[in-house]
């Protein structure tokens, strides 16, 4: 019911009245292509939509020549299936490399320069830069895997972005690449939006965005075009820099708008090995643990996509009479085939981590490594396959307590992004709004920090909301959309809050 009158600039969350804008300083709008022109380019837009992920799947073609020469000598050498692991981990590795090759020739033979500046949108820049933008999106497909690995920022220097020494990164730059400047041993979170091109009036606006050495920017922080972020400094989750003044070294900013913290919890004491200076072992470790961790959910899809193929599809399709007779089995093997997969990171989950329980952990650890493979397993298959076709069904529920979560009766939960399930109680009949976060970690310091989350009875959480660890949120209480609940805080029962940080309501 919010209404925003013309020509003024709200910000923030909750948004609010920051100012008026002046329509004499608007620029003149950008030159409109003939109808003609127009037609053509919308017409390549609606092509490029359909024809990319025909073309993200030409990796497919190498990496199962390979398969299929070896399957078919160790199938005739062995004579049955158990041997498929050993040959399909290989596949999903080769699967992966041809895709980060085919994104990378694509950047560099569609856009070999996209420098900052301003461009019309109608521009051949502009649709060069929207092809390549597509390209990375759809083919992350294959790739979102890749995030929060040691991996990803050699694909982005490939790509042509400029990332220092031992950075973490687990967000998508989205075809901005010559205008991202990372400085070493930062680390730059999951859905961080970085230098996103500013469009107004036909005009797209490009600025580099920099960041001194070790900076850390939270889950979904903002970072727009031109923002400069000092050694040392902090952007917290859901948080973006402030407006027409420098940070300065060292500084933490949180909130929208954000607000300074004069003071953070550190972790100056924590094992150096295990965050900043890791020795060579361990970086070795680290390179071959995720290498078969970030290609263990393609994998997976290969293996049983193979099992179910030669022992149940195959058979049943040279028995049918007709189609028609086949489309019922089609359908019940590609069901259980979800349910299959989903059954495997579950008891992955139990194997390798067990319980979460509070703590805290090095980047380096080997916990730390065991944890960021289960979430990837979790969100690249699981999730992918299954539970998020469960949001806002009573499945999810379900399905999230044989996780380890502990979720009442009633509950209505539109969101996946749980991770430390253990750590997650949530209280009978609560409302968790879709794209909502219990984020029971953060990884400031380069130590992962784990705490516990407890959502009391009859709770509403908005959507986009993010409820920190180490809190609890009382009985009945409403947090409106785009909130956050600070770590260590207690929301009493029976209130309603709002704001990034949250804020109490009248």
């Amino acid at each position: 019911g919010t209404h925003v009158p013309a020509f003024e600039h709200w910000d923030g969350s909750p948004g609010r009245k920051t100012g008026t804008v002046d329509p004499a300083t608007w620029p003149q709008p950008a030159p409109e292509p003939t109808p003609g022109v127009q037609k053509l380019v919308n017409l390549y837009y609606g092509f490029m939509i359909l024809l990319m992920p025909a073309i993200s799947l030409l990796p497919i073609f190498p990496a199962f020549y390979v398969f299929e020469h070896y399957d078919d000598q160790l199938k005739a050498l062995l004579g049955f299936e158990w041997y498929l692991p050993v040959l399909t981990w290989p596949t999903a590795m080769l699967l992966m490399l041809g895709t980060v090759l085919l994104v990378t020739a694509i950047r560099w033979v569609v856009l070999p320069r996209a420098p900052a500046g301003t461009f019309s949108i109608h521009s051949g820049f502009a649709v060069r830069k929207w092809t390549v933008g597509l390209a990375a999106e759809v083919m992350l497909e294959s790739l979102s895997s890749l995030f929060s690995t040691i991996y990803m920022r050699s694909w982005y220097r490939l790509m042509g972005a400029k990332i220092g020494k031992d950075t973490e990164i687990a967000t998508n730059f989205a075809g901005r690449y010559d205008t991202i400047e990372i400085g070493e041993k930062c680390f730059v979170a999951d859905e961080v939006t970085l230098g996103d091109e500013d469009v107004r009036r036909g005009w797209m606006t490009l600025k580099t965005v920099r960041t001194g050495n070790s900076v850390f920017i939270g889950n979904d922080s903002v970072l727009p075009p031109g923002a400069d972020i000092p050694d040392g400094a902090l952007i917290g989750i859901k948080s973006k820099p402030p407006t027409g003044e420098r940070m300065l070294p060292g500084e933490t900013r949180f909130g929208s708008p954000p607000i300074r913290l004069p003071v953070r919890q550190r972790f100056d004491g924590a094992d150096i090995n295990h965050t900043f200076r890791p020795p060579a072992w361990r970086r070795v470790l680290r390179a071959v643990f995720e290498l078969f961790s970030a290609s263990m959910p393609t994998m997976m899809f290969i293996t049983l996509g193979t099992l179910l193929a030669d022992y149940v599809l195959f058979p049943a399709l040279d028995d049918a009479e007709g189609i028609m007779d086949f489309l019922p089995l089609f359908i019940a093997t590609c069901v259980a085939s979800s349910f299959i997969l989903a059954g495997v990171v579950l008891a992955v989950k139990w194997a390798l981590m067990g319980t979460y329980r509070p703590g805290n952990h090095g980047l380096w650890s080997w916990w730390a490594l065991r944890t960021e493979a289960m979430t990837t397993l979790y969100w690249g298959t699981a999730g992918k396959i299954l539970l998020d076709a469960f949001r806002g069904t009573p499945m999810l529920p379900w399905a999230l307590r044989l996780f380890g979560a502990k979720i009442g009766q009633g509950v209505f939960l539109d969101t996946t992004d749980i991770t430390e399930f253990d750590c997650v109680t949530i209280g009978d009949y609560a409302a968790i709004n879709a794209t909502s976060n219990l984020q029971t970690h953060l990884f400031e310091d380069r130590v992962m920090k784990i705490g516990r989350i407890e959502i009391g009875r009859g709770v509403s959480i908005g959507a986009l909301t993010t409820v920190l660890y180490d809190t609890r949120i009382g009985d009945y209480a409403e947090l409106g959309v785009l909130t956050i609940v600070m770590k260590g805080e207690a929301i009493p029962a029976h209130t309603r809050w709002s704001g990034a940080p949250a804020q109490p309501l009248a």
